[in-house]
């Protein structure tokens, strides 16, 4: 891992703080230059591994992890988990041929909300660490499309009389599925006309009982009730 300028180790509450996890330095000095034009980001470490990104996440108190999809994967996919678990987001940068839809998948049973193509503009970058920040999921539009594609292609599950979306009431289930298309909180609350606290609380109530843990994970739930393999 190499820390970056001490000012940095610290900074400000106010301010996004992010961790770059990448082998390839000159992308990873790319990456920095693009968040740290931003008012509200500060990269505050940067690390080659997956490993060191763990190590290091707690300590400089990162927010939210950019980690290239090459780094994960097999015995490292534990690592995505831990970081998920310590309430720290992370955003993985797919490459060409690195996005089949079981690594898809894969990744986000592992708690991961955001995922993005390596080659992404700076500004959707930008966006979707902010996203991450908010504790909101940020899925590109073709992730979604694997995601969907491959819970269609997936072996028949239960029956309908035991589908998760079953143990839900009737507003919990119109949250839930809100998610899964990806609004937010606040375009939940103006679509249904709810108050934002009602809203959380339904979201809240709904992952207890389907035993989620994010907002992916209840959108892969919704998606595969949706849409049942024939």
């Amino acid at each position: 891992m190499t820390p970056l300028h001490p000012q940095a180790a610290r900074p400000p509450v106010s301010l996004v703080r992010v961790l770059l996890c990448e082998d390839h330095e000159v992308f990873r000095l790319g990456m920095r230059v693009v968040l740290e034009a931003q008012p509200d980001m500060a990269v505050v470490a940067e690390t080659p591994h997956l490993s060191g990104a763990v190590a290091a996440a707690g300590g400089v108190e990162a927010q939210v992890v950019v980690v290239r999809q090459g780094l994960v994967g097999g015995p490292t996919l534990p690592l995505l988990h831990d970081l998920s678990c310590r309430g720290t987001a992370v955003l993985v940068l797919a490459e060409p041929g690195e996005e089949a839809e079981s690594a898809l998948v894969a990744v986000l049973k592992s708690g991961v909300r955001g995922y993005l193509p390596r080659c992404s503009a700076g500004q959707r970058l930008v966006d979707a660490v902010r996203a991450l920040a908010r504790h909101e999921a940020a899925l590109d539009s073709s992730a979604t499309t694997q995601l969907v594609r491959y819970l269609i292609d997936s072996p028949a599950g239960t029956p309908p009389a035991s589908r998760p979306l079953d143990r839900l009431t009737e507003r919990q289930r119109e949250v839930a599925e809100l998610v899964a298309e990806g609004l937010s909180n606040d375009e939940i609350a103006r679509e249904l006309f709810l108050s934002l606290a009602t809203v959380k609380s339904h979201l809240t109530a709904s992952m207890r009982r389907l035993g989620v843990r994010t907002r992916t994970q209840l959108a892969i739930l919704v998606n595969r009730d949706a849409f049942p393999a024939a």
